[in-house]
């Protein structure tokens, strides 16, 4: 079995939905084809991330307008092949999101697996995105907690999360931002500059004691005024006052 027959068959090869003989050809390959190895490891992860998401319904009449356009077969080397239930789920994703490439889910031997992974990074991308901005709260927190997972620090994903930090209505999913941009903070600098921008934003005891703690135990001494600014408020809470005293100590 070659690489092309390999990538159509890796969906259901993932879903253990291919015959014996045809999954211990597809591992026989894995073994020994690294880039192979690299598609699978995506197309798993893949799978598992678009598992954790709600049901995205499309707008009347897309669905089975698109559904009636993805009954296609494909013929590689005389044998037909009918695209996967799951690639077409993925397509219509794809869709919803704006992100569809022609061809994309074909196993089209013109795909090289490098453009199928940044595909299928932009999709998680939009559909994380997509979940900071419309899902409800214990929805948008795992969507910060999935990019924080994906170890990516991109203006797009950070600017993203500094808005919830600030704006988002619910303040556990305020507070799970807080957490991954600090988390994330070591790979981007300017991370640093906007929790500092964000304490003078807060007005929440537990988002203002939040940011402090992230920035003293950080050692971020370019947050020393901000602090000592809130400490000297006399409309701050006590609480944060008296912690901020006494955690601006660790960064002078």
């Amino acid at each position: 079995m070659d690489c092309n027959e390999v990538k159509i068959n890796l969906p259901e090869y993932i879903d253990r939905k291919l015959d014996k003989s045809t999954s211990e050809l597809v591992s026989k390959h894995l073994e020994s084809c690294a880039s192979c190895r690299e598609l699978h490891a995506e197309l798993k992860s893949f799978l598992q991330f678009t598992d954790s998401f709600p049901e995205i319904e499309a707008p009347a009449g897309m669905k089975e307008e698109f559904m009636q356009m993805a009954e296609l077969e494909i013929e590689p080397k005389g044998r037909i092949i009918r695209i996967p239930a799951w690639a077409k789920v993925a397509a219509m994703i794809l869709i919803v999101f704006g992100t569809f490439a022609s061809g994309y889910f074909t196993g089209s031997k013109n795909n090289e697996v490098g453009e199928l992974k940044a595909e299928m990074r932009q999709l998680k991308q939009d559909v994380l995105l997509a979940g900071l901005r419309d899902y409800s709260g214990p929805q948008k927190i795992q969507a910060v907690y999935d990019i924080q997972s994906l170890g990516e620090t991109n203006e797009t994903f950070v600017d993203a999360l500094v808005y919830t930090m600030n704006s988002d209505k619910n303040v556990n999913v305020r507070l799970a931002a807080i957490s991954a941009l600090s988390v994330m903070m070591d790979k981007n600098e300017a991370i640093k500059t906007e929790l500092i921008k964000s304490l003078s934003v807060q007005d929440n005891p537990l988002l203002q004691i939040s940011l402090i703690q992230v920035l003293t135990e950080s050692g971020v001494k370019e947050a020393k005024d901000e602090i000592e600014s809130i400490s000297n408020d006399e409309n701050t809470n006590q609480h944060v006052k008296e912690y901020a005293n006494s955690m601006i100590k660790t960064i002078i």
